[in-house]
């Protein structure tokens, strides 16, 4: 099938703002409202296993891009959608990533306003332009707000895409499988909590240890981060040992909020209906700290997912 014919079949019909155009024209009308944007990117056999099902990849590109927004106090509005599609693809598995991409839009309450098809040559790669709107005047919340003793707040459980990837490796079925192919992120109100009470924010995409060090880096301070504080998925009240808390905090796609907030906002935020955890503190002085149950623990070697090997 021709690229104009796909657009016309399967994404026109998803774009029904004005400022779409149809998905007609070469650019696209933002509608105004918008401030803040961000974009990610999807590649197979990097962010997805090759028989992935393009459904899951298709919620999972707009789940990553929503839980940025979220974590800077932001709802989602519009998107651009980038599709490189490899000629030995099936027409019915585009046919399925449209639709369960209209239904992940449709959910979010997001519209689709444009952008482009092209063929890879390689495999399937995507990238998604989200546009946001800030739910409190604050919005966007930086990483690089942050100062000595705050408390540092953690939503959801960590790890189960770490844990999930390891079973959809070894053929294994699991609930966290699931959650590897389509992320858990926070529900929307999260932004709204963000936005009135922190100070630094972000989401967990490489790794909690190595985007917490990211945010720390861009406030200039330190941190101490008790591991046994953080909630790592599938642990229920027994506690795993050291070493796996460790792979799940640095294996990444967990796209949970990682914020920073004055202790005066410990009441609100412990008030709220959200699942929030709090695992540490910054601190003055540089650097990141490790403590389990009181006692230092070495950083690991790597602290996160590496996109650029050296």
């Amino acid at each position: 099938m021709a690229e104009f014919d796909w657009i016309a079949r399967y994404f026109a019909p998803l774009a029904t703002r004005a400022g779409a155009a149809g998905l007609c024209d070469d650019v696209a009308e933002f509608s105004g409202r918008a401030s803040i944007a961000t974009v990610d990117a999807l590649v197979e056999g990097v962010h997805f296993l090759p028989d992935d099902p393009m459904e899951t990849v298709a919620r999972k590109l707009v789940r990553v891009n929503v839980s940025d927004l979220i974590a800077k106090g932001a709802r989602p509005d519009e998107v651009l959608l980038t599709l490189g599609w490899p000629s030995g693809r099936e027409e019915a598995e585009l046919a399925a990533f449209a639709a369960a991409f209209g239904e992940e839009l449709a959910a979010w309450g997001i519209a689709l306003i444009g952008g482009d098809t092209v063929a890879s040559p390689h495999g399937v790669f995507l990238s998604l332009t989200m546009t946001g709107v800030g739910v409190t005047e604050r919005a966007p919340i930086r990483r690089s707000g942050a100062q000595g003793g705050e408390v540092i707040w953690l939503t959801g459980d960590i790890g189960a895409s770490f844990f999930g990837l390891r079973d959809r490796l070894a053929r294994t079925r699991s609930e966290a499988s699931t959650i590897y192919q389509v992320p858990l992120i926070p529900p929307l109100e999260m932004a709204e909590l963000i936005g009135e009470h922190a100070t630094a924010s972000m989401d967990v995409s490489d790794g909690l240890l190595a985007d917490l060090h990211k945010l720390l880096v861009a406030s200039g301070c330190g941190a101490k981060l008790d591991l046994d504080h953080v909630r790592i998925y599938g642990a229920g009240k027994a506690e795993l040992p050291l070493s796996d808390v460790l792979e799940a905090c640095t294996g990444g796609d967990d796209y949970q909020c990682l914020f920073t907030a004055p202790a005066s906002k410990t009441p609100a935020l412990e008030a709220s209906e959200q699942a929030l955890i709090q695992i540490g503190q910054t601190q003055d002085r540089a650097g990141l700290k490790l403590y389990w149950h009181e006692e230092p623990v070495a950083l690991p070697e790597k602290l996160g997912f590496e996109h650029v090997q050296s």
